[in-house]
């Protein structure tokens, strides 16, 4: 079952009788989704993310403010953002925070869709939210709210108006974009995009934090590490899985020796650290490169050639006994289930 920082509703929660939701109303909500109200409290609770997105959605449908997702983001406090934001705000700078919280993110959930984290090859930060293209996307406001208030935090932290380079969002565009272009500071709104993500200047790294204590930073990554054992550890294979994914995505061809430089270790050191989790670095690619595959031979041009070189077979020959191994199922039946699901 996928969750989601149980945090991120508060919000919403907390707007609920200005749209005319009674203290009835709201219990009966909760119970209808399976969300506990009162880890809406704790900064390291997490609840289920359909049951949390449906009731986040019920108290948008229910409002007549068409930029409901902007406006909460004004109301935003660091724990919006669960431990991590308070983590971030306690780091020296943007930076640090970016790469520490990028790394805990991954730790505490391998499965992630996206990186959330992450400076690209220009040294651009982005901050992405939801869900990956071919899954449903978040409620419009949810998914606003959610980028507006990294933003504004960011410059709470810094003390600096930092304006986007441009900001990217699944849904469809409202009508009226002033609002946004004056929250996110750029006119470069991008709808119908493949994921939400907020690309801010690459001078933004370099801001320090006014709200920097390193005490309470060690003390946040004290219980950052008792929560990860008390869910049972890293998910290492998980973690190694979507950097392997990120690359493809790419456009690069991963090798163990660059996944293991990311996560800041030997590549002697992540091979025994699979091992003792009972996975193999080599099975992981495999997986990910038929993964990758199959998506890309559902487009109707796929070609065979083609998507064995993107995803790192040497041939179409082993690209085929790959996905036999993955799948159980030959090329051709893997393309007749699509059909057959796309007639269906």
């Amino acid at each position: 079952m996928k969750t989601i920082d149980a945090s991120r509703l508060s919000s919403f929660v907390r707007y609920a009788p200005r749209a005319g939701w009674s203290e009835g109303a709201l219990a009966d909500l909760f119970a209808r989704h399976g969300v506990h109200r009162a880890a809406l409290d704790s900064i390291t609770a997490r609840v289920p993310q359909d049951g949390a997105l449906a009731l986040v959605q019920e108290i948008c449908d229910r409002s007549d403010d068409d930029n409901l997702g902007l406006h909460l983001a004004l109301e935003a406090s660091p724990s919006w953002m669960a431990i991590l934001g308070v983590l971030g705000m306690s780091l020296a700078n943007v930076r640090e925070a970016i790469e520490v919280c990028a790394e805990y993110a991954r730790r505490f959930d391998g499965n992630l869709s996206k990186s959330i984290y992450l400076v690209d090859e220009d040294g651009l930060p982005h901050i992405r939210c939801g869900p990956r293209s071919h899954e449903p996307p978040w409620p419009r406001h949810f998914a606003e709210a959610d980028l507006a208030a990294n933003l504004l935090m960011l410059r709470r932290f810094t003390g600096t108006t930092i304006q986007a380079r441009w900001v990217s969002f699944r849904h469809a565009p409202p009508a009226d974009l002033t609002e946004h272009a004056a929250l996110f500071g750029t006119t470069d709104l991008r709808f119908r995009a493949p994921m939400n993500e907020l690309v801010l200047p690459a001078t933004t790294l370099d801001l320090p934090h006014r709200s920097a204590d390193p005490a309470l930073a060690a003390y946040i990554r004290g219980q950052a590490e008792a929560l990860l054992e008390a869910r049972g550890g890293d998910d290492l294979a998980g973690a190694v899985r979507q950097s392997l994914r990120d690359a493809l995505e790419r456009g690069a061809q991963p090798s163990i020796g660059g996944v293991a430089r990311s996560f800041k270790m030997t590549s002697r050191t992540l091979q025994r650290r699979l091992a003792d989790a009972g996975a193999r670095f080599s099975t992981l690619l495999e997986e990910v490169r038929c993964e990758r595959a199959i998506a890309l031979l559902r487009h109707p041009h796929g070609c065979l050639e083609d998507v064995a070189e993107r995803v790192g077979f040497s041939d179409v020959r082993s690209l085929r006994r790959a996905l036999k191994r993955r799948t159980g199922r030959t090329l051709t039946e893997l393309r007749r289930r699509d059909d057959d699901d796309a007639g269906s």
